[in-house]
C-alpha cells in the first residue's frame, strides 16, 4: 500500500508545502501583532509624545504593508499555477 502512496503522492512536496505554510503563517501573524501594538500605542502617546506615536504609527504601517504583500504574493503565486 506505501508504494501505491509513494507513486500518487510526492513527499517532498507535501513536506515543502507544510513548512512554508508554517513560515507564512508565523510571519503574517507577527506582521499583524505589529499593526495592532503600533496602533494601540500611537494611540496611547497621542499629542503627549509625538515623536513617539509616530514611531509607533510607521510601526502599524510598515506590519500592514508586510501583511499585504504577503497576500498579494498568495493570490499570485496561486493565480499562476
Amino acid at each position: 500500500m506505501t508504494a501505491l502512496a509513494a507513486k500518487i503522492v510526492d513527499f517532498g512536496q507535501l513536506a515543502q508545502v507544510v513548512y512554508v505554510a508554517l513560515i507564512a503563517g508565523v510571519v503574517v501573524s507577527l506582521a499583524f501583532s505589529l499593526v495592532i501594538r503600533g496602533s494601540v500605542r500611537a494611540g496611547e502617546h497621542g499629542r503627549a509624545r509625538p515623536i513617539t506615536a509616530g514611531l509607533h504609527g510607521l510601526m502599524a504601517v510598515l506590519g500592514m504593508v508586510v501583511v499585504v504583500a504577503a497576500i498579494a504574493f498568495g493570490v499570485s503565486t496561486m493565480l499562476s499555477k
